[in-house]
């Protein structure tokens, strides 16, 4: 059985594309049913058929899980020609290693308990069947993602994600913010897709005479074959031309994780159900951009510009997000620009060449900001959808499980001691001073700002006494569930991965199971990197990280609950510049909208007017020449004889002139 799981994992991204069919032919037959019974059991069903689908898909990898940890997984690829022109050939298929078994394993446990949770969220929603059917095809999307081979079958679906993120932001399209949302998460996220397609096409053009000499070896464009290319391309590409081509690649990641400059359209995108915040903007789309930086490491290893550009985008952006999220009074909006902040740690661990310690991050996040999403969502359903964290507090005697798993979530991603968030962020701490002790310092200074705005987020909604004014209504526990398991992974999962011995079985530690592409031997250990460059102790930076995330959260509680509430008026007051500035958020989006108005439109126009004005008048006179000539030849077939005889006559005549004048 075991065996046929692993064998047929294939099947996995086939499980919720099967499931969102079904559920749209049941929804189109039973659209005007009046019987309240079918409706319901519509509903049931469209709940049941996700879930499913997302159960099977997780059964099928935890056999995947257990091999991974063991040792013993076989790395598995199977390509199949799709398009094929000559000696061009294009394929599609299935990867399995240790990357994709990771990935598997996040989006397939989390959707499936985000999706329990929906049943309570939802419930009451009449598009509760068109959500159900929406979060399946996502889930396809996201894991054809995982499992492809190739760079042109990730691309494919890499947009499917992006439709599916369109319509799930969206999914309130009655409410003009959630509509203006999603169209700013789709442009934002052409943008960076139209750059990654250029990078991908650029890739091809200069070495597909290295692609056509191992086309026995490697399918066209497939991560096997780039992590073997790699040592090989500067024979191939020019070092600023493979700069290039590698900056234009990471486009694609820097708007789907949400990187500077082009992150500006994943807090509007909180719009929509706090469940696809959770889903989507937390634990598995937003990670795609990671995931894809990890397949193509080696490629972009050969460039130290882009590793550098990398690095430091990430690093601006933790920043940058982190001092949004210390202003944020709307629970979502915080959570969403913390997404921001630690999405680019994880950016920043790749450019610094600390490959394991980015999808260690990625790993440990994806739970906690997961339970974290779902927590927010809990407290505004039980607060009857109200978001302002002014508008709350008093709510953990109210909802002890959401305030004891939303503390939780607080916990581990400040990184405070013996927490997943804590491991994690070490290894990118410690990779980050090997590169640059600027890169070091900046990040760890935002791990602190991160322990800040988390806790405060705490303690202006669990803490104190209770200052809305609607009556908060009891925990569900079809709600509460997933959150009570989400938060046994949040604290334990990253010790586990450290290299410990549980129950008897030794449990590898995270860099050695996850090997990027190309490297033998382990991934970059950033311990050993460190230990050689001779900087900053081990344990030294895991002293500046503990000291900086507990005082973070000391502050909180000090200004937040603790004798110092008087404290954050008068900052706001005192740094009043400082603070409109963090609560524009550094002005991005009027920045655009600016550039929108001066720049975009004023060529849109001149554009039009030189369309309308030039072209269509060169055409538009062709055309008129045509039928004016046309005209005049009509006249000429009238259809009577004697007209054609006179013309045939005087045509007689002329030539005879003609010809007497030529002989003369």
């Amino acid at each position: 059985m075991t065996t046929w799981l692993t064998e047929n994992v294939w099947m996995v991204p086939l499980y919720p594309l099967a499931a969102f069919f079904l559920i749209v032919l049941i929804r189109a037959f039973t659209w005007n049913a009046e019987d309240e019974s079918v409706r319901k059991g519509t509903r049931t069903l469209s709940m049941l058929l996700t879930i499913a689908a997302t159960l099977a898909g997780l059964i099928h990898t935890v056999p995947l899980v257990g091999a991974l940890l063991a040792g013993t997984l076989e790395r598995t690829e199977f390509n199949y020609p799709w398009i094929q022109a000559g000696a061009f050939q294009l394929s599609i298929g299935y990867l399995v290693d240790s990357m994709s078994v990771m990935m598997l394993l996040v989006v397939t446990f989390i959707s499936l308990f985000i999706q329990i949770y929906t049943h309570g969220y939802m419930k009451h929603d009449p598009g509760y069947c068109k959500f159900y059917a929406y979060l399946a095809l996502f889930n396809f999307s996201m894991l054809g993602l995982v499992l492809a081979t190739n760079l042109f079958q990730m691309y494919i679906f890499w947009e499917l994600v992006g439709v599916s993120s369109y319509l799930l932001i969206g999914f309130w399209f009655t409410k003009p913010s959630a509509a203006a949302a999603a169209v700013k998460a789709f442009l934002m996220n052409r943008v960076g897709d139209f750059g990654l397609l250029i990078g991908i096409l650029g890739l091809l053009v200069f070495t597909y005479g290295w692609w056509q000499q191992h086309a026995d070896q490697y399918v066209l464009l497939s991560f096997e074959g780039i992590a073997a290319l790699a040592p090989e391309v500067g024979l191939f590409i020019p070092v600023a031309t493979l700069t290039l081509i590698s900056i234009l690649i990471f486009m694609g990641p820097m708007a789907k994780s949400a990187q500077v400059p082009l992150h500006t359209w994943l807090p509007d995108a909180m719009e929509g159900p706090t469940p696809i915040s959770a889903l989507i903007h937390a634990a598995t789309m937003v990670a795609a951009g990671v995931y894809l930086v990890g397949r193509v490491f080696p490629l972009f290893e050969m460039s130290s510009t882009a590793m550098a550009v990398i690095a430091v985008i990430g690093t601006i952006t933790a920043v940058i997000a982190a001092t949004i999220a210390i202003v944020q009074v709307d629970i979502k909006k915080a959570l969403a620009y913390s997404t921001c902040s630690q999405l680019g740690f994880m950016v920043a661990a790749m450019g610094c060449g600390a490959f394991a310690a980015g999808l260690f991050h990625l790993f440990t996040h994806a739970f906690f900001k997961a339970m974290l999403f779902l927590c927010s969502g809990s407290v505004i359903h039980a607060c009857e959808d109200e978001q302002d964290m002014r508008k709350m507090g008093g709510l953990f005697r109210k909802l002890p499980v959401t305030g004891a798993t939303y503390l939780i979530g607080c916990v581990a991603i400040s990184g405070l001691f013996w927490t997943s968030g804590f491991w994690s962020k070490e290894e990118i701490l410690i990779g980050a001073v090997d590169f640059s002790p600027a890169i070091f310092w900046t990040l760890a200074v935002t791990a602190g700002l991160t322990a800040f705005y988390m806790f405060r987020s705490f303690f202006m909604t669990f803490g104190g006494q209770y200052r809305g004014e609607t009556h908060v209504h009891r925990e569900d526990p079809v709600m509460w569930v997933p959150l009570a398991v989400l938060a046994v992974p949040s604290l334990a999962i990253g010790y586990l991965l450290t290299g410990t011995d549980l129950l008897g079985v030794h449990i590898p530690a995270f860099g050695d199971m996850i090997v990027p592409p190309g490297v033998e031997g382990g991934a970059h250990h950033a311990a050993e990197h460190h230990a050689a460059a001779g900087a900053l102790s081990h344990e030294a930076i895991a002293l500046i990280s503990m000291a900086l995330g507990y005082g973070g959260a000391v502050l909180a509680w000090l200004m937040y609950a603790g004798p110092l509430k008087a404290l954050p008026e008068r900052v706001r007051r005192m740094a009043s510049p400082l603070y409109i500035f963090f609560t524009r958020k550094w002005y991005f989006d009027e920045l655009y909208g600016a550039f929108v108005r001066r720049v975009y439109l004023v060529f849109a126009e001149g554009s039009a007017a030189f369309d309308k004005g030039i072209i269509d008048g060169l055409v538009n006179f062709t055309g008129h020449s045509v039928m004016g000539t046309g005209a005049a030849l009509r006249q000429l077939q009238t259809g009577r004889a004697q007209t054609y005889v006179a013309v045939i006559f005087f045509g007689v005549v002329v030539l005879s002139l003609l010809l007497i004048y030529w002989q003369l």
